[in-house]
């Protein structure tokens, strides 16, 4: 079973990644709520929580609620205010009740279920999202305008990215950026074994057709479906990390590393490459998070921690790192090991970053980033839980 088909199977009990950019960093200071996916996969319960406070405290599963009628608790995107979750037939938008439970607020049809669906926002209200499929051999993805305002489909199509026949393809996310939508995807051969190189589909934002094809052989498999995996700089220069462990894209043939796309431009800079690998002793990273500045905060599997498939997430086998994309520079952070990849970094409505780490000693906790003073701390820490699945900042 390839990597894509193994990380499908995990939608129907794991909270997994919203995937979507807004271009240079969102101002997130009206945000003051942040929804936190638990899992309890022993009772087969997967509640979310609403919480206002990631720095400090302490919170609890027993008030947790789980949404009805969404059994696999899939979050696809946000907005200051709302979510969207996904069930099997339709997305729908939540607002946050005077109990903290989320109340529905309008749904549509989806293109189906997966536990990585990838989305952006095109404008305030028009979400460009495909729920499913991942991967697929015609090279063929579905995708939806939304006007989530109402939420009414404004367009419903299909985009095609350029590969071989008979090979297998899996966009990684969408971002958009001005009046483009660029897709990096992995191209795999039947056997899902990514080719070596990275590609990125560049489409015209007003009717999604493929404008061209980038790529670039220094890396492969850039982005990352289930995890922040790409970062605009104040100068809009944008930087994508390449996750090519074999939890995802199955090809360490060529090292982990960040590319760069200068400001204004739709080609790869061929004068950058920050090698990864060969800074952390052969390892492979999985995603990346934007942490102010020229800082990113770089997530890392310890591949001789690595015994099985499984330890991608059940295993304590996951690092951090600050990482100065200037300076091409790495420091670990004194985080504990953590297991379970997905979902696991976001930006504050302060610029800090929140890291969900599930620790060895069955701690759940929040470690807090401060991109100011390069400091790490202890923030919330959840009680009670399995392991904790995701956070989103809406």
């Amino acid at each position: 079973m390839g990597v894509w088909q193994k990380s499908g199977l995990l939608a129907g009990s794991l909270i997994t990644l919203l995937t979507f950019s807004y271009g240079p960093e969102r101002d997130r200071t009206s945000e003051s709520h942040y929804i936190l996916a638990l899992s309890q996969p022993a009772q087969g319960y997967y509640p979310f929580q609403i919480v206002s406070d990631l720095e400090t405290g302490e919170a609890d599963i027993r008030d947790a609620k789980q949404v009805p009628d969404v059994p696999n608790n899939v979050l696809v995107a946000a907005r200051p205010g709302y979510v969207f979750l996904n069930s099997e037939e339709k997305m729908t938008r939540y607002s946050v009740a005077a109990d903290q439970s989320l109340k529905a607020e309008g749904s549509v049809p989806n293109t189906g279920l997966l536990g990585g669906p990838i989305s952006a926002f095109l404008d305030d209200n028009r979400l460009l999202v495909s729920t499913a499929p991942r991967q697929v051999s015609d090279s063929l993805f579905d995708y939806q305008i939304i006007n989530t305002a109402d939420m009414t489909e404004e367009r419903r199509g299909k985009i095609r990215l350029d590969v071989m026949p008979g090979s297998m393809a899996s966009p990684s996310m969408y971002i958009v950026r001005g009046d483009k939508v660029l897709v990096p995807y992995i191209h795999a051969d039947d056997q899902n074994h990514a080719y070596p190189k990275a590609n990125l589909a560049i489409f015209n934002a007003k009717d999604m057709v493929l404008e061209k094809t980038i790529s670039t052989e220094k890396t492969a498999c850039l982005g990352y479906s289930v995890v922040s995996s790409h970062a605009f700089t104040d100068n809009g220069d944008l930087y994508l990390i390449s996750s090519n462990s074999h939890y995802w894209g199955a090809n360490e043939s060529l090292p982990s590393g960040i590319v760069r796309m200068k400001s204004g431009e739709t080609e790869f800079d061929s004068t950058y490459f920050f090698n990864l690998t060969a800074q952390l002793n052969g390892n492979h990273s999985g995603g990346m998070i934007h942490a102010g500045g020229d800082k990113v905060i770089v997530q890392v599997f310890e591949n001789n921690l690595i015994k099985a498939y499984r330890d991608y997430q059940h295993g304590y086998v996951i690092s951090y790192y600050e990482a100065d994309l200037k300076n091409q520079s790495l420091r670990k952070l004194d985080i504990p090991l953590s297991k379970y990849p997905r979902r696991a970094l976001e930006r504050l409505k302060n610029g800090k970053v929140a890291i969900a780490v599930n620790a060895g000693n069955s701690e759940n906790a929040f470690y807090i980033y401060d991109g100011r003073t390069g400091q790490v701390k202890k923030g919330l820490v959840y009680r009670n839980a399995e392991f904790l699945s995701g956070v989103i900042a809406f």
